[in-house]
């Protein structure tokens, strides 16, 4: 099926790590006036932050397969 629960789950992933490097390339190739040494720590804390989000993602989609059993539009992502 084209709009199951593994499509939104896809598609969701993508936009976080879509949003993720632009936000990293935002840091590197527009820096600000005097934030040179702060670009590190901020690349390491927006790339944590997209790993957690997409740990979160396939929590919550394993869980509401869980709850509602499956069927056509919840197929199992494995």
């Amino acid at each position: 099926m084209c709009f199951s629960l593994a499509w939104f789950v896809q598609m969701l992933i993508i936009l976080v790590v879509l949003c993720g490097v632009i936000a990293i390339l935002r840091i590197w190739v527009f820096p600000m006036m005097g934030s040179v040494d702060a670009r590190i720590p901020a690349t390491i804390n927006i790339v944590i932050w997209v790993i957690v989000c997409v740990f979160v993602i396939y929590l919550l989609a394993d869980l509401i397969m869980c709850a509602l059993g499956g069927g056509p539009w919840f197929p199992r992502i494995r």
